[in-house]
């Protein structure tokens, strides 16, 4: 299952990072997922007299790739009865989970065929090793 990392970004770029991740079936999930977390950080940002408006919610997969960037503002747009639009993001998260996936493919792929490669080199230099006319 994918790991997603959720950092929070504020308004002069700088990021918190998130060094645990999540683990979600895919990016959908986990926008789901970012969108609660940031309705629950709202109370903490007004606690704090902080403006959540100016902050988002960075999600990346397990090579620090962006999947999608949720901003606080589209989220509390939402509750004042403006419905930003969300099928972009949604979009956007689907294609870098079918991309993280097709990545992860080919290096589960790419590491079948070392252990191969190194299995026959295996098989090689022990026949190497043998005398002659044991084998």
């Amino acid at each position: 299952m994918p790991r997603f990392y959720f950092h929070i970004r504020d308004a002069d770029q700088r990021r918190s990072r998130d060094e645990l991740g999540l683990d979600f079936p895919d990016a959908e999930t986990a926008y789901l997922e970012a969108f609660r977390s940031a309705e629950d950080i709202r109370a903490e940002f007004m606690a704090r007299a902080q403006n959540p408006q100016d902050y988002a919610i960075e999600v990346t997969n397990a090579a620090d790739e962006l999947v999608f960037d949720l901003p606080f503002s589209e989220i509390f747009d939402r509750h004042a009865g403006r419905h930003a639009p969300r099928s972009e993001i949604v979009r956007a998260a689907r294609e870098q989970g079918d991309r993280m996936m097709r990545l992860t493919a080919e290096v589960a792929e790419q590491v079948r065929l070392v252990r191969e490669n190194l299995r026959r080199s295996r098989d090689l230099l022990n026949s190497l090793g043998q005398p002659r006319g044991a084998g």
